[in-house]
């Protein structure tokens, strides 16, 4: 049977140990390693995260049938289970002090995109790319909230997608657009991207505001051909990562954030 035994040694006894005394132990398999007196800051962090969960299940046991069901309907537009969501978001509203029960939607979920537009600014325009080619039948959507006052002659707000095709000794680009009304309560549109001969290219997405300035959020932002969402982080977790500014002078900001108030 194997002798199991252990051993308390003050803080800095370990190292004479170390030195002198392990080389001759006896034992086989033995190993020496020292409990810090208080844990540390990682650790702390780690038993705070387990309080949450406890504090969540007990929540979440206490929603109707009917809430979980929105829940569940909202996690399966990001492939996830309705608890898994409901406990990133609760988490989240832990960890920052935010108050309140969050709100299952299946318009956004969690984290959402932010484009802001104020003076001096009254445009903006970001860009995600993609160097593959395209295939058909495809679609372009996205979800969006808009609260945007004109500031020009020509107010738009715009999600583009583009694609290039090589067609008769020429490189063309095509441009399919998602009008955006200047203000606009949570809601979805989606829409069919033509195919036309030649050569298909790549392709990317842009989101365009012009003679304008407020906000605009959105999420589930997805291109979908060969039975796929094709582009990186539908679901706006890390805009700022992943969509190029080509157009975002002093008074744009562009992120992801977490809606709360009157965003929802």
């Amino acid at each position: 049977m194997a002798l199991v035994m252990g051993i308390t040694l003050p803080a800095g006894i370990d190292i004479v140990y170390n030195k002198t005394l392990r080389m001759y132990d006896i034992s086989v398999f033995c190993n020496v390693g020292k409990n810090p007196r208080f844990p540390p800051r990682d650790r702390k962090f780690q038993l705070r995260e387990i309080s949450y969960l406890f504090n969540i299940a007990y929540a979440w046991a206490y929603l109707s049938d009917e809430v979980k069901a929105q829940w569940a309907a909202a996690g399966e537009v990001v492939f996830q289970h309705g608890y898994n969501l409901y406990v990133q978001d609760k988490s989240y509203r832990f960890k920052h002090g935010i108050g309140g029960e969050p709100s299952p939607s299946v318009y956004h979920q969690y984290l959402v995109g932010h484009l802001g537009v104020s003076a001096p600014a009254t445009a903006a325009l970001f860009a995600f790319y993609y160097n593959h080619r395209i295939n058909f039948p495809a679609t372009f959507e996205l979800c969006y909230k808009s609260n945007l006052t004109s500031a020009g002659a020509n107010p738009y707000a715009r999600l583009n997608f583009i694609w290039t095709r090589y067609y008769r000794g020429a490189n063309i680009e095509n441009i399919e657009t998602i009008e955006i009304p200047l203000v606009s309560g949570w809601t979805k549109q989606q829409k069919n991207i033509a195919s036309l001969p030649g050569i298909r290219g790549k392709w990317r997405l842009e989101i365009e505001l012009h003679d304008v300035v407020g906000d605009l959020w959105f999420d589930n932002v997805e291109v979908i051909f060969s039975g796929e969402i094709k582009n990186l982080d539908p679901f706006c977790l890390e805009v700022e990562k992943y969509w190029k500014a080509l157009s975002a002078g002093a008074g744009v900001s562009f992120s992801s954030v977490y809606p709360t108030g009157g965003v929802l």
